[in-house]
């Protein structure tokens, strides 16, 4: 589809050389600082928060904690340093990684503080039924320049062939009446 949406275009889009120049300069800043600290201090750091505040089971503050400490994070990112040159340097690309690192983590960290119920493998010790009117949900992060940014979207209905497949048991632990009342409706009218 990105094919056939470019072949439509009139006229081939052109990165801007400004963009790019930007781009080669934020690459190559790890390398060029004599200060800052090690990308794996850096890595170590975001996994202890992000494994102690954000890990299986999830509590409120914790999770405003670790948001907390992901900001600090990230302005120590914005200054991290890279020892070597531009070959095969793991730390470098390490220090390259960081930024999307910590992007993923806060995304995570907004989404876990915005849901309040357990679900899968997001469980909430201080909410800990599921709620399903969150099923009816997708918490959607969003990066415009530097900022996270969360917004909830309505998740679509499952097409019924999907929906066919499922057990009303096993559906009845997630769906809320309405939906239940979809399904019953939608398995009579294929038996008759």
């Amino acid at each position: 589809h990105a094919a056939s949406y470019t072949d439509a275009l009139a006229e081939r889009p052109k990165v801007a050389v400004q963009a790019v120049e930007a781009a080669v300069e934020t690459a190559l800043a790890p390398l060029q600082r004599d200060t800052g600290e090690s990308p794996y201090t850096l890595q170590q750091d975001l996994q202890a928060v992000m494994g102690d505040l954000v890990g299986i089971i999830r509590r409120e503050g914790e999770l405003a904690d670790a948001l907390v400490r992901l900001a600090e994070l990230r302005e120590r990112v914005a200054k991290v340093s890279a020892a070597g040159g531009r070959r095969y340097n793991p730390g470098w690309h390490l220090a390259l990684d960081l930024r999307n690192m910590l992007v993923v983590s806060e995304c995570t960290a907004k989404a876990a503080l915005e849901r309040r119920e357990s679900r899968g493998g997001h469980t909430r010790e201080d909410h800990p039924a599921m709620d399903p009117q969150w099923r009816r949900v997708n918490l959607v992060c969003s990066l415009a320049g530097d900022t996270v940014t969360l917004t909830r979207k309505p998740l679509p209905k499952m097409r019924p062939e999907l929906i066919d497949l499922f057990d009303r048991a096993e559906l009845a632990k997630y769906l809320t009446d309405e939906e239940l009342a979809e399904f019953d409706a939608l398995t009579e009218e294929a038996n008759n």
